[in-house]
């Protein structure tokens, strides 16, 4: 399922070496390079110390990907280095403990959940952040999905994405791996995300289940009568996780239009989509970021509220500008001057939602 090659970062880097050539395309969007260089300056460096600890100042966004006219992938060499410097033992991890810790106790006992009903074989993951600021949009994601599919499930849980970006490997192949063995046991053929970041890892690492967007299905099979949506005009934000998956993205579209919003696209936008900031866990190496990156998208919101469908994404957003998340169309209520709830309320939304009787 999930096999690292101990020499992934040689390879990666003589590959970016003879590839790259250093036209500097993918640093005019990013704060990264512009500090560290080229991908093929970095990849000179090769496996000295500095250089690979340098790779946690990338948010893996993967915009460099998106923008380069070789059809390089530097965001791959970026996380390889990564894992190198966690083999290596370089990497102080207590600088990672409220990510780790949020990892671990979403995952835990105590907030996981598996809701699957006699002949389900579709299951809602709506991973973590949506559960915690969002869980009455988690609930009405999860009726509308009944409407459509009569004994689809729900899984409460953790993909390890987390684990995953901080170069963990064993760590995300033991999270990773738990979870695909109890929804295969349990007969789940479908798996429906409402995370773009859950759906990319899903995608990539799963074997035997179908990946789908919730908002694809519902993009799809669904209209949403919304009446104050109507002459409001609203700016959409593509999560970088969802860079690539242009099904994804238009069915988000879809959805706000059918709902009677008006669509104002972000100068940077589907594949050149800016990171919120989160992406990495780099605040913890390059404090600041967030707000820097954030603050940029905001920049060209022109006053519009912003729409999403990423939980982190709508978060952090919502401190610079006005943010709703697309889920929570679904709900009728939508609050739009809404802040971040706190880290306490996630908890508590969290447990409420692990515990909320299903039917």
């Amino acid at each position: 399922m999930f096999e690292e090659k101990r020499d992934e970062v040689l390879l990666l880097t003589r590959e970016m070496l003879s590839a790259c050539t250093n036209c500097g395309e993918c640093l005019k969007p990013c704060s990264f390079l512009q500090k560290y260089g080229t991908p093929a300056a970095i990849a000179k460096r090769g496996m000295a110390e500095n250089n690979l600890l340098s790779a946690f100042g990338c948010s893996l966004c993967g915009l460099c990907d998106a923008v380069c006219p070789e059809a390089l992938s530097p965001s791959s060499m970026f996380i390889a280095m990564r894992r190198e410097a966690i083999t290596l033992r370089l990497v102080d991890l207590k600088l990672y403990s409220p990510w780790l810790n949020y990892e671990k106790t979403g995952g835990s006992f105590f907030f996981r959940r598996d809701f699957i009903p006699d002949g389900c074989k579709t299951v809602f993951f709506p991973g973590c952040s949506l559960p915690g600021s969002h869980p009455d949009a988690v609930l009405a994601l999860f009726i509308k999905l009944r409407q459509l599919e009569p004994d689809a499930g729900l899984i409460l849980d953790c993909c390890g994405k987390i684990s995953h970006d901080l170069g963990l490997v064993d760590k995300f192949q033991n999270i990773f791996s738990k979870l695909m063995r109890r929804l295969k046991t349990a007969g789940i053929k479908r798996i429906l995300t409402s995370c773009p970041g859950c759906s990319k890892i899903l995608k990539k690492y799963s074997e035997g289940f179908e990946i789908v967007s919730i908002y694809e299905l519902l993009g799809a099979t669904s209209s949403i009568s919304f009446p104050e949506a109507s002459g409001k005009v609203v700016a959409i934000h593509d999560p970088c996780t969802a860079r690539f998956d242009s099904v994804q993205q238009q069915a988000v579209r879809r959805l706000l239009a059918s709902s009677g919003f008006t669509i104002q696209e972000l100068p940077s936008s589907m594949r050149t989509t800016r990171c919120c900031g989160q992406g990495g866990m780099v605040e913890a190496t390059v404090p600041g970021t967030v707000r820097r990156e954030s603050e940029q998208i905001a920049s060209g919101v022109a006053g519009k509220t912003l729409v999403t469908s990423c939980g982190a994404c709508c978060d952090t957003l919502s401190e610079v500008t006005a943010t709703i998340h697309l889920a929570d169309i679904l709900t009728g209520k939508i609050d739009f001057e809404s802040k971040p709830v706190s880290s306490f309320r996630r908890w508590i939304n969290r447990l409420k939602l692990r515990f909320v009787r299903l039917t």
